[in-house]
């Protein structure tokens, strides 16, 4: 028997993406996987939407914007609940290839020590490997480009959380994604934290989904700003507590990522820019004891 799927799509204000996805999600090649869309608090008519042209999808209403880790775990938590043996994370801006889901669980299946997985990205309207693919792989493209001969599988850091496969074993074993990530870099923490179990994370291939990259981050200049605020503040965090090095070693990373953020505001400098890398320190110092909190419970996963 197939093992149980859950396809979890994290949705705030992606209507115009919903149809596409959803549409390529159900021409899926693979016999046991049900789709949960789980929604932010969108006012776009996303829900109406998906329930009216999609009733198949079980539908979750968060009253808030809950941000995508703790979007994504509520999610996590009914599929669990629904007795599934893989959880796929899916971002509503993207298409899926018809054995996309199929190439990740064989993968999976066949490596008992692989517990994340990945899908290779491609462009949303093309062929082209898209913006992800190039910047985090480029060591890989040439195998990449014949996926007919390329391996299997391909084990690597992490993989981006618009396509991200983890078992159920994983998840009772690390935990869900980390809420103190509101968005961006908590896949690439729930990536160290299984690695810290000994988990491998494996990049796959044949496994090709389209994705637009940005969603409904790019929708406005207000909105990119909190999406540059948010990743340069999970970038911090994200530094500040990897569990395999100490505390003191984990400061010293501190003002390394903080040379490179001001370098980066001299270069193209903005006062908004410069702002909001001040008020950030503020925000990250100002949670210590969180951040102490979380790398003290990260580093239990490697004794």
């Amino acid at each position: 028997m197939a093992p149980s799927v859950a396809v979890i799509i994290l949705n705030y204000q992606g209507r115009r993406w919903l149809e596409a996805c959803c549409e390529s999600v159900f021409a899926t090649e693979y016999a046991s996987f049900h789709v949960f869309l789980v929604d932010n608090a969108s006012d776009d008519g996303s829900v109406e939407f998906v329930r009216e042209r999609f009733p198949q999808v079980d539908v979750i209403l968060n009253q808030t914007n809950c941000g995508f880790s703790e979007g994504n775990n509520i999610g996590i938590r009914a599929a669990l609940k629904a007795g599934a043996d893989y959880v796929v994370l899916l971002n509503p801006d993207t298409r899926v290839t018809p054995r996309w889901l199929a190439e990740l669980i064989e993968v999976g299946e066949s490596e008992p020590g692989a517990g994340i997985l990945g899908a290779v990205q491609l462009e949303y309207e093309g062929e082209e490997f898209n913006t992800w693919t190039k910047t985090a792989l480029p060591q890989h493209l040439d195998e990449l480009r014949t996926p007919e001969t390329a391996r299997r599988w391909i084990p690597v850091e992490w993989v981006e959380g618009a396509c991200f496969a983890v078992k159920r074993r994983v998840i009772e074993d690390v935990g869900l994604l980390d809420p103190i990530y509101f968005a961006f870099y908590e896949e690439i923490d729930l990536c160290r934290r299984a690695a810290c179990r000994g988990w491998k994370v494996a990049l796959v291939p044949r496994c090709r989904i389209h994705h637009l990259r940005g969603g409904s981050w790019t929708a406005d200049d207000v909105i990119k700003r909190e999406r540059d605020y948010r990743c340069d503040r999970s970038q911090f965090i994200y530094n500040l507590t990897e569990p395999r090095r100490t505390l003191t070693a984990n400061f010293a990373w501190y003002f390394i990522t903080l040379g490179t953020k001001v370098k980066e505001v001299a270069g193209s400098f903005s006062a908004e820019r410069a702002w909001d890398l001040v008020r950030l320190q503020f925000d990250v110092l100002g949670s210590c004891g969180s951040l102490i909190a979380k790398w003290r419970r990260d580093r239990s996963l490697t004794n």
